[in-house]
Order: structure tokens, then C-alpha cells, then sequence
């Protein structure tokens, strides 16, 4: 009997650790995450301490500042324009969190009489003004 299971526990387990080229090697399903996304998830992790991004491309931030609450995105925001001469606008990336906040604060369909309006009057405003004001 005990060698009944030992047996019943070497196929079981041949069956489980075996590879198609008939070799014992353990395949692993989880792909290996590469460095970028390494240091995204550190970014995301981290980012109550974010500050001035400089020149960090904005597929990046695109990963990162969906991930900030109001406080830390206005913060972001703040030390990356006075850090930099000219200002870098974080607009294409921070627009469209700004308007979730925006409707989270105020309602979807507040949001929606903003955009009628400005599409009425031909304006544009970015939405972290409108939140704020």
C-alpha cells in the first residue's frame, strides 16, 4: 500500500512538472515583467512622494497619474510648471482625470451642461480650472 502512493505520487507529480519535450523543467505561465514596467509600478506605488516629473514622457504619466488623488495631482502639477522656465503643461494627460474629478464632485450631468455650454459658446476650459473655480 505505502508503495502504491509513492508511486501515485511520483506520476502525479511527473504529470505536473513535465514539459512536451519530455525534459522535467517547470514552465512558467507568468510572463517576467520588464524594467518600464517595474519602474511604473514603483512610480504608482510611490506616488504620494511625486513631485517635478520634468521631462518624463506622457505615456508614462499617462500609467502613473490616474493613480493621484486631488491633492497629490494639483501638487504634481504645481512643482512640474514652476520647476521648468517656459512650464510644462501637463494638460494632454491631466485633462481627463481633472473631468472625473470634476463629475465625481459635481455630477455627470453638471458635467455634461459644462461641456453644452462651452461647445455653445465656442470656448474651451481645461477642466482643472473649472474644478476649481
Amino acid at each position: 500500500m505505502r508503495n502504491r502512493i509513492i508511486l501515485e505520487i511520483r506520476v502525479q507529480k511527473s504529470l505536473l512538472f513535465s514539459s512536451p519535450h519530455g525534459d522535467c523543467e517547470m514552465e512558467f505561465a507568468r510572463k517576467v515583467p520588464t524594467l518600464v514596467e517595474l519602474c511604473l509600478q514603483t512610480a504608482i506605488s510611490n506616488v504620494r512622494y511625486i513631485g517635478d516629473v520634468g521631462e518624463v514622457d506622457l505615456y508614462l504619466l499617462k500609467d502613473i497619474l490616474p493613480h493621484c488623488n486631488i491633492d497629490q495631482l494639483t501638487h504634481i502639477e504645481n512643482s512640474t510648471e514652476v520647476s521648468h522656465a517656459l512650464g510644462r503643461d501637463l494638460t494632454p494627460v491631466t485633462d481627463a482625470l481633472w473631468k472625473r474629478f470634476y463629475e465625481q464632485q459635481f455630477g455627470v450631468e453638471s458635467a455634461n451642461t459644462v461641456i453644452k455650454r462651452m461647445k455653445q459658446k465656442k470656448v474651451v476650459f481645461k477642466w482643472r480650472q473649472l474644478f476649481e473655480v
